[in-house]
């Protein structure tokens, strides 16, 4: 019986890593048009229509449904399974999770409280774990554990949509432009939190390295 690694695709996984895990897709929404995340739009994609798009794209969080059919097949095949999902702070995903978990005994679904490469860097990390035997009641406990040593601090290179998203006025974003402001971010028990500011790239790449 082998302890499989589950995740949501807001979860960056490494390539070469990719094909070891199974992802459950988000559904993202720009406009009235809805796309399977990592399905029906990649990141290339998603960058682009982010650039071109007038309104910020939104986000639904996978189904209860969506992760019952993963585990019914994991279960056919006599497999057990980790999920690791986006912070449950941010997103309702970690909840659909923990709905379709309630009818398998095989799972055990844990929150990252992260998001993104920091939410990878510990399902990486379970994978390892996993591979060298670890147990599933085991793994989920430590997972739980090894979270709080993980961390995500990131600079936002442009003011434009923390304007577009409602997050600080127009003013504010012109004045933070011409003064090249560079805010730094970080997720903070599973939320996101202002870190600091930066006058420029170099002051905020210093900040960074804090």
């Amino acid at each position: 019986m082998a302890v499989r690694i589950i995740t949501d695709s807001t979860v960056d996984i490494a390539d070469k890593y990719r094909n070891l895990f199974t992802v459950v897709p988000l559904t993202v929404s720009f406009g009235e048009k809805d796309y399977i995340d990592g399905v029906t739009l990649n990141k290339q994609e998603f960058y682009q229509k982010l650039v071109s798009s007038p309104e910020l794209p939104k986000t639904s969080q996978a189904a209860p449904a969506s992760f019952a059919e993963v585990f019914r097949k994991l279960q056919e095949n006599g497999d057990e399974a980790v999920v690791i999902t986006v912070s449950s702070r941010l997103s309702g995903t970690y909840q659909s999770a923990c709905i379709a978990a309630e009818d398998f005994d095989n799972v055990r679904v844990v929150d990252s409280l992260n998001v993104s490469i920091a939410s990878g860097i510990l399902a990486e990390y379970a994978l390892r774990c996993a591979s060298e035997g670890m147990g599933l009641d085991e793994l989920a406990r430590h997972l739980s554990k090894k979270r709080d040593e993980i961390g995500l601090v990131a600079m936002v290179d442009t003011l434009e949509y923390l304007k577009k998203g409602g997050r600080i006025s127009a003013a504010t974003a012109l004045a933070g432009t011409v003064l090249s402001m560079k805010p730094a971010i970080e997720i903070s028990d599973g939320l996101v939190a202002m870190a600091g500011k930066a006058r420029g790239s170099r002051q905020a790449n210093a900040l960074l390295r804090q």
